[in-house]
């Protein structure tokens, strides 16, 4: 929650509620139990911040002033950091009711890392500003909120504050879960899709408040916490756009977000081959004293790369043959016979050399390259499931020397172009995509993948 403005009224920053114009806190007021908080506030409307965190000044400020209290060990049996004003009489009790309340609020390992400082509204004001109820620094991890408004009443603003904590302490890659949220509730929500289309605005604590999705996700923990009971909330009217209020699978997200935190991308490997096509040539022994080797483009062959040939001998003399060598091969034809045969030969870099071994100047050669045999076939395509937002990677390794491409399953439009190398491409709102291998060369291919 941030300071922020509306008109003459004081506001309850970050719960969408005012103070009734007059209303002042008594520094002397009990910390929990207090009645009437909850009645001094109506529905606010459309409310601006000018803050989205505790000012590390504040900070100091905060830490360096007068408390009471500290570590305080939960009925949970965690420790809780509570620290009251002085402004409130020591009180055991009341510093172990807080502790409870904060142990018992759904959360992770990230309560330890959290301290509470509770104070008067007007104590609230003058670290977090002069229009807030409540404010929370994600660097030190120190919240600060009122305790003299009323149990109900403190109690969300507690667990709003509380939701900012949750996402301070939880990844968003390659977003700040501060303005985001947590991975699998923004996720959920369309965080990604709603910026892109400007309908959130994530970390907007302005124009556009009810928009910031950081404030969204503080509302949905509160909320959720709120459905549990327990505890005499006060129920006050969601801040946010009526767009992000809660229902089921949000709620099912948010509380997911707590328990089971994204902790980072899950890593995927495919590994294939591409084979380059049997190239047909053919060769041919005439009646006349005539020995040629030819490709499909009936060329004179001088230069091949390596590979798979299949050559089609048409011997038509009864007086030569046809004998290839090189390579570690050594195929020929019979002299005296005619005929047709076919020869699959693997053709390594070298040199080759045709003749008739009736008629030894009755000759030609080729060479054969190191290069491989283009690719011809098709790419290889799979589907990938992207269950988040976030960042997909994928990098290609290999004999193949292959691309790589990610494309929309559905319509086929391109997300990331071809490349040989590293392809990154952010996932917003993109359930599954095609991942798309092509081959410059015959040779193996390993994609290393990342998915959010």
């Amino acid at each position: 929650m941030g300071r922020r403005r509306f008109r003459s009224c004081t506001v309850l920053a970050g719960l969408g509620l005012l103070l009734a114009c007059g209303l002042v806190s008594s520094p002397g007021a009990a910390p929990i139990g207090s009645t009437g908080g909850a009645s001094a506030f109506l529905p606010s409307g459309w409310l601006r911040a000018e803050t989205a965190a505790m000012r590390p000044s504040s900070v100091k400020r905060v830490t360096a002033g007068s408390w009471w209290g500290g570590s305080t060990v939960a009925s949970t049996g965690e420790t809780v950091n509570v620290y009251l004003s002085d402004s409130f009489t020591p009180d055991d009790a009341t510093r172990a009711t807080w502790a409870n309340f904060f142990a018992w609020l759904d959360h992770g390992s990230e309560l330890a890392s959290l301290t509470v400082y509770i104070a008067t509204l007007a104590e609230v004001q003058a670290f977090c500003g002069a229009e807030a109820a409540g404010c929370y620094s994600p660097a030190s991890k120190v919240l600060l909120i009122p305790g003299d408004l009323g149990e109900g009443v403190d109690f969300d603003i507690a667990a709003h504050e509380y939701g900012h904590h949750i996402a301070s302490s939880r990844r968003n890659d390659p977003w700040d879960p501060n303005g985001w949220g947590p991975k699998r509730w923004a996720t959920y929500v369309g965080v990604c899709s709603r910026a892109a289309a400007g309908k959130a605005f994530p970390g907007d604590e302005g124009q556009y408040y009810t928009l910031n999705t950081g404030e969204a996700f503080a509302e949905a923990y509160r909320a959720l916490e709120e459905a549990r009971g327990m505890y005499p909330w006060a129920r006050l009217p969601l801040v946010v756009d009526p767009s992000f209020a809660p229902e089921a699978g949000a709620d099912a997200a948010a509380l997911a977000g707590v328990r089971q935190p994204w902790n980072g991308p899950a890593s995927t490997g495919w590994d294939g081959s591409f084979t380059a096509p049997t190239v047909n040539l053919t060769a041919a022994v005439g009646p006349g004293r005539t020995i040629a080797l030819k490709t499909a483009a009936t060329a004179t062959a001088r230069s091949l790369a390596a590979g798979t040939y299949a050559i089609s001998v048409r011997d038509l003399s009864a007086k030569d043959n046809f004998h290839l060598s090189g390579g570690g091969l050594d195929r020929k034809t019979g002299v005296p016979g005619r005929g047709r045969v076919t020869w699959t030969l693997a053709l390594k870099p070298g040199v080759y050399r045709y003749r008739s071994d009736a008629h030894p100047d009755l000759r030609g050669s080729f060479v054969v390259t190191a290069a491989a045999q283009s690719i011809t076939g098709a790419p290889r395509d799979r589907t990938i499931s992207t269950a988040l937002d976030g960042t997909f990677q994928a990098t290609v390794s290999g004999s193949a020397n292959a691309t790589v491409e990610l494309l929309d399953p559905a319509s086929g439009q391109v997300i990331a172009g071809a490349t040989p190398g590293p392809l990154s491409a952010t996932i917003c709102g993109q359930r599954s995509v095609q991942l798309r291998v092509a081959a410059r060369q015959a040779g193996t291919f390993h994609v290393a993948i990342t998915t959010p």
